[in-house]
């Protein structure tokens, strides 16, 4: 037997957190994103990427922005409208008291309202 490692070393299992992110995506889709017609008027659009850190109530704390859209005010938007949505409402339980997400919002001048 080579040096290494022994082969009978347990291998870590990584949940599947799938379900999450389809959770997110639609969140996001649902969230009131507050575009700014100032933002809008000067064609100013963009992703922002956030990370944040989610309780297992589907509340989210910490919200950072992780990529920069490349405009500073529609960045802090995106962080706010993060920050006064409702709690994410889970389809199965996150069976942890907290952990770390990293989402996009996207504000798209072609889907604004």
């Amino acid at each position: 037997m080579a040096a290494g490692a022994p082969a009978s070393q347990p291998k870590t299992t990584r949940k599947d957190y799938g379900w999450l992110s389809d959770l997110m995506a639609r969140w996001i889709e649902d969230l009131d994103k507050r575009y700014p017609a100032s933002l809008r008027t000067e064609g100013i659009q963009g992703k922002v990427t956030l990370t944040a850190v989610l309780h297992d109530d589907g509340m989210l704390s910490d919200v950072r922005v992780a990529k920069s859209s490349g405009n500073a005010l529609l960045d802090q938007v995106a962080v706010e409208d993060v920050k006064k949505g409702p709690p994410i409402r889970f389809s199965r339980p996150l069976e942890q008291p907290q952990m770390p997400v990293k989402f996009s919002i996207i504000y798209d001048l072609k889907t604004a309202q």
